[in-house]
């Protein structure tokens, strides 16, 4: 009777984990629209595939949060340009944020390879916004 129980723990240890693992990413051209729609960034998770889903998507009270980053009491202030709530600072900020932004990260990437420096870090005709 033990060992037909074996097979079934497996299965919900199984379950249990896939319950945690990372959601299928969305596919590319995913946009990011704050408060001029005429910026909007087109977000491509293929060229990201390098990078940890949490780098980006970090805890939130301790849980692991896979949600968009302007998600309602995230990142949801589309209009500001300060503070947390900002999408455009936690995108756009180089300090004093508690999760690495994305311009600090294309930041890093350019300080080590230089030619890619008109791709990631300019604002009009880069990969951000093209």
């Amino acid at each position: 009777m033990k060992f037909a129980l074996i097979p079934a723990a497996l299965l919900s240890l199984a379950l249990a984990a896939s319950a945690f693992a990372a959601p299928t990413a969305p596919a590319d051209g995913l946009e990011m629209v704050g408060s001029n729609p005429k910026k909007v960034v087109k977000f491509n998770h293929s060229t990201h595939k390098a990078i940890e889903c949490t780098v980006c998507h970090h805890p939130v009270d301790g849980k692991e949060n896979f949600a968009k980053c302007a998600t309602a009491g995230c990142h949801d202030d589309l209009a500001g340009k300060k503070g947390t709530k900002s999408l455009y600072y936690v995108v756009h900020s180089k300090k004093d944020v508690k999760f690495q932004s994305c311009l600090q990260c294309h930041d890093k990437i350019v300080a080590e390879k230089p030619d890619l420096k008109k791709e990631l870090t300019g604002c009009a005709k880069s990969k951000c916004h093209p």
